[in-house]
């Protein structure tokens, strides 16, 4: 019993130091995310035909509502897809390559 006594204390502490880490997220944001994904990885990645210095996987994030153009370079397989970002929506792409 005093064990318990003496973790208890340890553990409340350890459980509200945490609570710091947390990022919240309002439900009402006016932004949105694309996360993007390749196989193989290490796609570089243009957003509106700039090159953006990321490559896959990866993402982009805090994008205003709207229509965006985005192309993937691998070696001999370039690829363009165009995507509608909606305010509070995160947007997961995946494209596989064909050997």
């Amino acid at each position: 019993m005093k064990k318990i006594i003496y973790i208890l204390p340890f553990v409340l502490i350890l459980i509200i130091s945490c609570r710091e880490g947390i990022v919240d997220f309002p439900e009402d944001s006016k932004t949105g995310t694309l996360f993007i994904s390749s196989n193989p990885n290490g796609a570089e990645i243009f957003f509106e035909s700039s090159k953006t210095g990321k490559v896959t996987p990866d993402s982009l994030i805090i994008l205003q509502p709207g229509s965006y153009n985005l192309e993937l370079h691998l070696p001999n397989s370039p690829d363009e897809n165009v995507f509608d970002i909606q305010q509070g929506v995160a947007i997961v792409f995946m494209i596989k390559y064909e050997k």
